[in-house]
């Protein structure tokens, strides 16, 4: 997988994350209001990003009525690694960067490698791979059956 930056101004940053040469899904991030746009198959969602913590950072994803879907929190200060928390599922990631790559486990089982955009220094991957995580986690990626 790769995430591919498509647009970028003041305004917004618009990314595709693109397996081969599907696309995944379509991220657009509007820092002024702190939301991303999240366009996956046939789903849009709104998500709000905050941020919290001091020494322990924290990105806090939540939907479009304020509730938490997921976090993002970095091991001891450093942006390399860290654990990511989406809906009940839990998962590890870290960072290498030649080249500019993150990987996301579960259970020491790596579930997911993508390609990262170079952007810069003032962003950061976090969105990235929240959104690699909701992806992975939500009915979008996983569709449960329903019966009548």
């Amino acid at each position: 997988m790769k995430w591919l930056s498509v647009f970028s101004d003041s305004r917004q940053k618009i990314l595709e994350l693109k397996a081969s040469k599907e696309k995944l899904l379509t991220l657009a991030y509007h820092p002024l209001s702190n939301t991303i746009r999240i366009t996956a198959d046939d789903e849009k969602r709104v998500f709000l990003i905050g941020s919290k913590g001091f020494r322990k950072k924290q990105t806090v994803l939540q939907n479009e009525y304020g509730i938490r879907m997921g976090q993002l929190i970095n091991e001891g200060g450093q942006e390399e690694h860290g654990n990511i928390d989406v809906y009940q599922d839990h998962y590890n990631y870290s960072l290498h960067n030649f080249p500019s790559k993150a990987t996301i486990y579960k259970n020491d089982d790596v579930m997911a490698e993508c390609e990262l955009p170079k952007i810069s220094k003032s962003d950061n991957h976090d969105l990235l791979m929240l959104a690699l995580c909701w992806y992975m986690t939500t009915s979008v990626r996983n569709p449960e059956e329903v019966y009548a």
